[in-house]
């Protein structure tokens, strides 16, 4: 075997080592998508309308993580290019400049005081009212003027509150009241009285707050069970049939009022192993001076099947909680549709990586707030499903290690090739030595 044949054997053979330790994925091919469903629009579209759907269980259920094995679909098996995106709750919270004067109250009617946030007009619409005061309920009411002599009224019914229990293990506190948002320099706030002591005011902060609402979808389960503890905790196990559904909230009902528990939850995706979530209390309360309760618990957004509460009881009788549901953000895909146009959404690849189309780069800079809804039909099976598209070195596990022993052979066939070449070409080392 010549030196040039030989390295070129080697070369074919790294290259096709190479090749193999690649996951190289095929162009775009329906027969590797398992599941679908039919895209309807709404009638009201036009050319080109960015048009957009809610994801559904079925979809997350069957889609890979992240739903990055989304594929949509026109007429003649055309991808289309999609945007998904997420409407999670945001908020934004900016500290608005403000200098308070006019602190007092009128005896018997209400408490009150005067920020004044300065002349440039600064955008507020959040007044948090400071006091050292405990288990109290008020009506609020903001009022507004531009000279601090005439003023309107923007809200009147707020509600500001605090409950601490005697054994002081635990406090809800709310003392903030939002009103329309404004520029308007002075805010006056009064806090009623209501036949009880005026409450004493220490003085207020003043917020600009933006906030843009999640929108969500709630999840029922499928099944519930709980069980007692000898350690004194109750153990809610909630199934909710399927892994992969979105969800970060957990919210639920309770026989009875008039407690305070700790709560865990922990998630699982085979009822086995467990990974906690978030810590928090669960309270319900109805007493002449406080009435209030908080059954909902958040946690970071998770996909699992099985979730589990433990609640901490204590001493007490334990608390019998029920109706529990899951909420979650949904997934939007928006794609730009053509009036009368077939549409579908195939999914169920696992080999799948997350398309990048041009239209997610231009979606910000468009108009995306009342956007016509298209809806989805019904899942059904590809019927040209052949199979996922998977890398050549899962379908061939043994064309690696073959192709390596390849290489290893034509590499030291060439090597012994190149030996033989220079022995002929070098003298021995002894003649050189003696000329």
């Amino acid at each position: 075997m010549g030196g040039i044949e030989a390295a070129t054997i080697a070369l074919l053979a790294l290259g096709l080592v190479a090749g193999t330790t690649t996951s190289v994925y095929a162009d775009f091919d329906l027969a590797h998508w398992q599941f679908f469903k039919r895209v309807t629009l709404p009638p009201e579209v036009q050319q080109g309308q960015l048009v957009e759907l809610t994801l559904d269980r079925e979809v997350f259920l069957e889609s890979n993580p992240g739903e990055r094995d989304l594929r949509l679909v026109g007429v003649r098996d055309r991808e289309i290019p999609y945007q998904l995106t997420t409407l999670e709750k945001m908020e934004r919270r900016e500290l608005a400049p403000a200098v308070v004067r006019d602190i007092g109250y009128v005896e018997g009617e209400y408490s009150t005081l005067v920020a004044d946030t300065g002349e440039r007009g600064s955008l507020h619409s959040e007044v948090v009212i400071e006091t050292g005061a405990e288990n109290f309920r008020r009506t609020v009411a903001v009022e507004t003027s531009a000279d601090g002599d005439s003023w309107a009224v923007v809200r009147e019914d707020g509600e500001i509150f605090d409950f601490t229990p005697a054994d002081r293990q635990f406090r809800v506190n709310r003392t903030a009241v939002t009103y329309p948002q404004s520029a308007v320099r002075y805010l006056r706030v009064k806090v009623l009285s209501q036949g009880e002591p005026s409450l004493p005011i220490d003085g207020v902060k003043v917020f600009l707050v933006e906030e843009t609402a999640a929108q969500e979808s709630e999840y029922l389960p499928a099944a519930t069970s709980f069980a007692r503890t000898e350690g004194g905790t109750t153990q809610y196990r909630i199934d909710l049939g399927t892994s992969g559904i979105p969800v970060s909230r957990l919210s639920s009902e309770a026989v009875g009022t008039n407690f305070h528990r700790r709560a865990v939850i922990e998630g699982s995706d085979d009822g086995e192993e467990w990974c906690w979530l978030v810590e928090d209390e669960l309270y319900s309360f109805d007493t002449p001076k406080f009435r209030g309760s908080d059954l909902v618990m958040e946690f970071p957004e998770s996909r699992y099947r099985y979730y589990r509460l433990s609640v901490d009881e204590g001493d007490n009788v334990p608390v019998s909680l029920w109706r529990f549901s899951f909420h979650g953000s949904d997934r939007l895909l928006r794609f730009q549709a053509e009036p009368g146009g077939e549409y579908s959404l195939y999914y169920g690849n696992p080999a799948a990586e997350a398309p990048v189309y041009d239209l997610q780069r231009v979606t910000p800079y468009l108009e995306t707030e009342g956007l016509p809804v298209a809806t989805l039909g019904s899942q059904q099976l590809n019927e040209a499903f052949t199979g996922p598209d998977v890398p050549v070195t899962e379908r061939l596990p043994w064309l690696l290690p073959v192709g390596v022993a390849l290489a290893a052979a034509v590499l030291a066939a060439l090597l012994y090739g190149v030996i033989r070449q220079a022995r002929k070409v070098l003298p021995p080392p002894g003649e050189e030595s003696a000329s």
